[in-house]
């Protein structure tokens, strides 16, 4: 009967000791995806650095971008295609967050922006005007980077109504 003791509460010990070490693995993953999320908006949108794309991204990059009917594949085309075409237009945009969640490899954001529209976009010319606009983001990662990423915004309806 002793024996019978001992092992189960040497199992009780090891089965606590692994949900641990699995909390605390969870968490570190957490923080890494939290990392990715503040370069992406720091690093890459906020100071345009756009040099950091493949420490956010995997190289083979995946961007749905809902609100603007973009469907992009890599780190060349959303650079060429979406991200230096709006620095080009908005070259004092920022962006931040409300909120984001994070379930396993899966993230989900509530993010803002707002630029002045300084130069043509899109075939319009430039307004000077301010776009402001709100969206939501929901990532996949991969090795603590983005590897696919849908977005809608109401980007599309507010820079119609800069242009009215």
């Amino acid at each position: 009967m002793k024996h019978l003791i001992k092992c189960l509460l040497l199992f009780t010990i090891i089965l606590m000791s692994c949900k641990k070490q699995e909390k605390n693995e969870l968490a570190m993953q957490k923080e890494a995806y939290k990392t990715t999320m503040q370069h992406l908006i720091e690093d890459v949108w906020n100071n345009q650095n756009l040099e950091i794309i493949p420490e956010v991204f995997t190289e083979d990059i995946e961007m749905h971008l809902g609100g603007l009917d973009f469907n992009l594949k890599g780190h060349s085309a959303i650079k060429k295609e979406y991200i230096q075409p709006t620095f080009d237009a908005f070259p004092d945009i920022k962006h931040g967050y409300d909120m984001f969640l994070i379930d396993d490899e899966k993230i989900a954001m509530s993010f803002y922006g707002e630029g002045t529209h300084k130069k043509a976009y899109d075939g319009i010319p430039a307004t000077n005007k301010v776009l402001k606009y709100r969206g939501m983001a929901l990532f996949r990662m991969e090795d603590n980077r983005i590897a696919e990423v849908w977005t809608h915004s109401n980007w599309a309806t507010k820079f119609n109504e800069l242009t009215q």
